[in-house]
């Protein structure tokens, strides 16, 4: 995995929070096959079907349980088996290899699509697909 760019928020995933202008390489994913950004954070697909997020945590879209940042990589540990996975601004959304949807992260305008609205630190199934 490479980065590169604004780092406020730790979304290189580099372990600090310096802006990167040219592609730098980042350690993480072993056998990575899937990337996605969101506004201020990213996460990332390990063939095993394990996913890593690290950047902005504001509203819950790393989906660890907490609100805080993280400039490293963060494994999500209710994300097992996952086959894709995908970011919005400020959520992250995870297809598992058994066809069920799981998001986390900000739910103010129901972008998680579970029927509620709030922010969800923790991945909630989306039922009805």
């Amino acid at each position: 995995v490479w980065a590169w760019g604004y780092n406020s928020y730790g979304q290189l995933g580099n372990g600090t929070l310096l802006d990167r202008y040219l592609p730098t390489p980042v350690s993480g994913l072993r056998d990575g096959i899937g990337i996605a950004g969101g506004y201020f954070h990213s996460v990332g697909l390990d063939k095993d079907g394990t996913v890593w997020a690290w950047g902005d945590n504001s509203s819950g879209q790393l989906g660890d349980g907490m609100m805080n940042n993280s400039s490293s990589w963060v494994q999500l540990s209710q994300f097992t088996n996952v086959s894709a996975v995908a970011c919005g601004s400020d959520h992250t959304i995870a297809l598992k290899s058994d066809g069920t949807i799981w998001a986390c992260g900000d739910n103010t305008l129901g972008q998680l699509g579970n029927g509620m609205i709030g922010v969800k630190l923790t991945p909630v199934q989306v039922s009805g697909l």
